[in-house]
């Protein structure tokens, strides 16, 4: 899969005049190694860092090498020799330093986000990850976290405390496992994604609601002790599906 040639094709579509058109928009290039390990998601890019992303259509692993504050922050709590198993993706490719313009402008053009949403949608679930770090609140409706919101559709079920690792209970953390896609009445008629087989290679992966906040409490904030134990935890849970 391109994914850059994919969003390319789907935002060709749209009029020349409009935001999504004209915004600009890069693709962060997963390559094998991540699949089926870790996956940490965004919301979408800003502007490009010191050009660093131009001319070039797609980026490596951010992680990989110099970083942003932004990708700094994340990678706080990698382990070194965790690294090259750990990708990154936004669910929306569009260069905007302000988010709230770009969800102004997805706010009444919900057909046009839902076809670039489902491309990501692919890439996501061909990178099938065991672990998946969401690292802004914002999007957690479009993942179908919100009962009134299904757009990707996936759907979570929070894991109670006592059955965490022993670490991890005392931290307050949202951690949850993806059952598969929602069956509800409202995500029967609004889910954008439909793979050819009806499978939802996502069943079984554990996703850690978070955020690249730095207002967290310092319970909230994920270490690189955290990290591993949150990965061999999600490939036990996984293996279990």
């Amino acid at each position: 899969m391109d994914l850059y040639q994919d969003y390319l094709e789907t935002i060709s579509s749209f009029p020349e005049n409009s935001y999504f058109a004209k915004a600009g928009f890069v693709a962060c290039n997963n390559d094998e190694s991540v699949c089926g390990h870790v996956l940490i998601t965004g919301f979408n890019p800003g502007k490009p860092h010191k050009g660093r992303y131009i001319p070039t259509p797609s980026y490596p692993n951010p992680f990989k090498g110099d970083d942003n504050k932004y990708f700094s922050r994340l990678k706080s709590f990698i382990p070194e020799d965790m690294i090259h198993q750990t990708g990154y993706l936004d669910l929306f490719p569009f260069y905007e330093e302000a988010q709230k313009t770009l969800l102004s402008n997805i706010r009444g053009n919900e057909k046009m986000t839902a076809d670039v949403l489902r491309v990501t949608q692919s890439e996501i679930e061909r990178i099938n990850p065991s672990l998946i770090i969401i690292a802004n609140k914002s999007t957690y409706p479009f993942w179908g976290a919100s009962d009134d919101c299904v757009w990707m559709g996936y759907d979570f079920q929070k894991v109670a405390k006592d059955e965490l690792p022993e670490e991890l209970q005392a931290r307050g953390l949202d951690i949850r496992i993806i059952r598969g896609f929602r069956q509800d009445d409202l995500a029967k008629h609004k889910i954008i994604y439909k793979t050819d087989d009806a499978v939802c290679r996502l069943t079984g992966t554990v996703a850690v609601m978070h955020s690249h906040s730095r207002n967290l409490s310092r319970t909230q904030q994920l270490t690189k002790s955290d990290y591993r134990i949150l990965y061999d935890y999600s490939k036990k849970i996984k293996s279990q599906f």
